[in-house]
């Protein structure tokens, strides 16, 4: 991926991020994972694991997103110093 696709991709995940209705909807999801996680029996192992990994997996989801929010900030910083660069560049060989 290039750089300007990863900030590309940084902008899009931030936007995301910022989104009001996904942030409900992730809060709604794990509520609800807690709630039923709360309520299921204490025998019932595989029913708290399967929550588990549902309450993960909303984590996960979020923590890729923010993954991709900091590598498209780098690369934006790195663009910014290779414009820098080249103007440099470009003055010194006028």
């Amino acid at each position: 991926m290039t750089p300007i696709e990863e900030q590309t991709r940084g902008h899009r995940a931030s936007e995301l991020l910022e989104n009001e209705l996904l942030q409900e909807t992730l809060d709604a999801i794990r509520k609800e994972v807690i709630q039923q996680w709360s309520e299921c029996p204490a025998r019932d192992s595989q029913g708290k694991e399967a929550l588990w990994q549902l309450h993960k997996m909303a984590e996960k989801f979020e923590n890729i997103l923010k993954g991709y929010v900091q590598t498209g900030v780098l690369a934006s910083e790195n663009l910014k110093r290779y414009e820098e660069q080249s103007k440099l560049y470009r003055m010194f060989r006028s």
